[in-house]
């Protein structure tokens, strides 16, 4: 393994500071800090390895891994905890509140984060015995026992919540919840071989209350469990009997979460019969429900079951490929609880693959990792024990090989029932390391022990195998009766759904030709109204033009002339005979005078220029860039791209007057010194934009303004588009894009 300097990776200096004088405060000083445990992707897997070894000795926590993935089979679905910290924020001091606390306790354990699990989960025990709310107390308490089944470090406070529950549920009373603590407390028990015996009890209690209350969910919960059970005393063919009742019951009530356990577990007993079609077409499946609900930890499983079918088939590469993508989830997500199975397979898969050295520095990880997260000493990781053997084996470290396997063989003999594979192997590495030794009676005896043992797995096996080609036989048998059923009612069918093809056929080209007929009376018709509706728009913007030429004329004849009268006797006035104040207030008159004057002829002039009729809107534009640059203090710049070719007269008229809008917002509004107007053609496309260095505006005021709706009314008009572009300080542009057909 390389090495690495932890002490310069946590202090710069490389020197621990003088308060932390032993390992463990240091350990604590890091993990205090927050320095992640896992830094595979900085440091590489070896480091991990290291790091891991070295952190996970000074705790004491969880438990160990169990074959078929028990630990994951009733885990709930994944929320996402922001959402429910924002719905704690905001709910009142009820039974509701409960709850949240303890969905959000769930979902934190779901992500791995099982001290704020279980902090959540407490909080929802004592809010709920403050309210008297007995059901919030006692899911509450089931979840707490949940997060301690992975760990198995405090038994007493798991069995309490457990006799907390069951008083709740008798009092209330619902059997659901009391079949709820029964099987929770067989699930505690399993982990422990003088308590095992009562395993099959409680849950045959807990299944009888579960088919009285009717709970479809739960009995198919339960007896997955069995199933997994069954397995363990290599009873495959009742073991899948049971799964696949248990996937009944689950699908029937669509219950994804209890499936997304059930179906990978049914691909492992497929697995171990050697039935490798069957479970990989599981693992399918259940790569389907972990990608609907993003469930990293059921990958990890999933890889790791395909991995083991890897390895079966002699593809060792693929097969190490598949268990450090699975290892690689449980670091990122901190499943520690998974890890030392996960390196013990990794091992393995190196040591099949003549790596040694490799297979001996996972083996020691797995066997760190795994003794470091159990405070029982009733359990013994076989996996890391007979890894030792072999990999000693080859180094021809006799002692060591006769150590691990007379341990191993101890554990596994005093099981229940007995470890046949574990036991066979262990004599075989106890019966090659005599021999080693030249110690030939007592390699003789485990040899023939080796033998005895194997010849019993073969006799099981051989069951099996008998067993399975016997439900094979009679499944196939049924499938191909039904099948022939089928083709039957396939064939009566067959006549009359070509009758009934050919008479809807019949129906279908009599429905066409109507379509078609009535399809050509509607375009007749849309065709006449699109010629009525041109004509009432030409009419009425020549109704418009008429009533904008009335109204300019009014406008220079008599009010300009008036305002002109009105400038002349206030010019004529003795100014210099008034006291200071009013010579103010004649000059300010005057001014104003002067300015209306000026606006009413620019407006009278601008509703219907002249220059437009004759000249067309490039003219136009360039006429009303002239006059603003004499009348106002903005100065304008118009660039025109334009065709030689005019547009529409309406086109035309409507988009000067867009200009004009956009002109009066900029000198009432934009406080600018400088305005630029351009205006380009293409063959399809006519573009106006005005754009100025004023102040600009809010994004929530943009659209606010009649005048922009205005604007966006006769853009509107045109069928064409207004994008306006304004932030606060850096001016704004607003481009207008109309379609035409030259």
């Amino acid at each position: 393994m390389h090495g690495i300097n932890l002490l310069h990776f946590f202090f710069p200096s490389g020197i621990p500071p003088s308060q932390l004088s032993t390992e463990t405060s240091i350990i604590t000083y890091i993990l205090a800090i927050g320095k992640p445990i896992y830094l595979g992707y900085r440091l590489g897997n070896d480091y991990v390895l290291y790091l891991f070894s070295l952190f996970y000795n000074q705790w004491k926590s969880m438990k160990k891994c169990l074959f078929c993935f028990c630990c994951l089979c009733f885990s709930a679905h994944a929320q996402k905890t922001d959402s429910l910290l924002r719905v704690l924020a905001k709910t009142a001091v009820d039974t509701h509140k409960v709850n949240v606390l303890c969905d959000l306790g769930r979902a934190f354990w779901l992500q791995g984060n099982d001290s704020l699990g279980k902090m959540y989960c407490n909080q929802s025990v004592l809010l709920a015995q403050k309210l008297h709310h007995l059901r919030g107390e006692a899911k509450a308490r089931l979840q707490l026992v949940r997060i301690e089944n992975e760990y198995l470090t405090d038994l007493n406070t798991a069995y309490a919540h457990l006799d907390a529950t069951l008083k709740i549920a008798k009092s209330l009373p619902d059997k659901s919840l009391e079949g709820q603590v029964y099987f929770r407390r067989a699930q505690l028990y399993e982990s422990f071989f003088e308590k095992q015996p009562q395993v099959n009890q409680l849950l045959n209690q807990a299944l009888r209350l579960f088919i009285e209350t009717k709970d479809k969910v739960w009995q198919g919960t339960v007896y997955a469990e069995m199933a997994i059970l069954l397995i363990s005393d290599g009873k495959y063919a009742a073991a899948i009997d049971l799964m696949l009742k248990a996937r009944r019951l689950q699908e029937e009530t669509n219950d994804l979460m209890a499936l997304r356990s059930t179906i990978p577990n049914l691909g492992s007993f497929y697995r171990e019969m050697g039935r490798y079609e069957n479970a990989l077409a599981c693992f399918k499946e259940a790569e389907v429900i972990a990608q609907k609900l993003n469930d990293e930890r059921l990958r990890a499983y999933i890889f790791s079951q395909r991995a083991e079918i890897f390895e079966n088939q002699g593809k060792y590469k693929e097969a190490l490929n598949s268990y450090q993508r699975a290892a690689k989830i449980h670091e990122v997500s901190h499943a520690t609880q998974w890890l030392p199975r996960a390196y013990g397979r990794i091992g393995g898969a190196y040591f099949k693959l003549k790596e040694y050295e490799k297979a001996l520095q996972y083996t020691r990880a797995a066997d760190s990792l795994y003794k470091s997260q159990i405070d029982s000493n009733e359990s013994l990781d076989h996996l890391s024990q007979i890894n030792f053997g072999k990999i000693y084996l080859v180094f021809k470290q006799y002692q060591k090989v006769i150590s691990y396997a007379q341990t191993g063989l101890e554990w596994a003999a005093g099981s229940e029932p007995p470890l046949r594979k574990e036991m066979a192997e262990y004599h075989r590495q106890l019966a090659q390391a005599y021999e080693s030794l030249g110690q030939s009676q007592k390699a003789l005896f485990h040899f023939k022990n080796y033998k005895a043992e194997s010849d019993s797995i073969l006799n099981n096996e051989a069951l099996q195998k008998i067993t399975v080609s016997s439900m094979t036989y009679e499944f196939e048998k049924q499938q191909q009766a039904t099948k022939l059923r089928i083709q039957a009612l396939e064939n009566t069918q067959l006549t009359q759904t070509r009758n009934i093809l050919i008479g809807l056929s019949l129906l279908g080209v009599l429905g066409l030709g109507f379509v078609l007929w009535s399809n050509r009376r509607l375009k007749t018709k849309n065709e006449e109204l699109k010629t009525k509706n041109r004509e009432i728009e030409e009419a009425l913007f020549k109704g418009q033009k008429i009533e904008r030429k009335r109204v300019a004329s009014e406008l220079h004849d008599n009010l300009n002339t008036k305002l002109a009268a009105v400038r002349w006797h206030l010019e004529a006035m003795q100014a210099e005979d008034f006291n200071p104040f009013n010579q103010k207030i004649h000059s300010r008159l005057i001014d104003m005078a002067n300015d209306v004057y000026a606006d009413v002829r620019l407006i009278s002039h601008n509703m219907l220029p002249a220059e437009l009729e004759t000249h067309g809107l490039v003219f136009a534009l360039q006429k009303l860039v002239e006059k603003l640059n004499v009348n106002t203090k903005t100065e304008f710049h118009f660039v025109a791209d334009a065709d030689k070719t005019r547009p529409p007269s309406q086109v035309e008229h409507e988009l000067y007057n867009v200009g004009l809008e956009l002109v009066n917002n900029v000198l009432k509004h934009a406080h600018a010194t400088e305005v630029w107007i351009s205006l380009s053609q293409t063959e399809t496309q006519l573009s106006l934009t005005v754009s100025d260095n004023g102040v600009g505006m809010h994004t929530e005021s943009q659209s606010d303004g009649i005048g922009m709706q205005n604007l966006q009314n006769r853009v509107d008009v045109l069928a064409g588009k207004l994008t306006l572009d304004s932030s606060p300080e850096t001016g704004t542009k607003v481009s207008v894009e109309i379609p035409i057909q030259l």
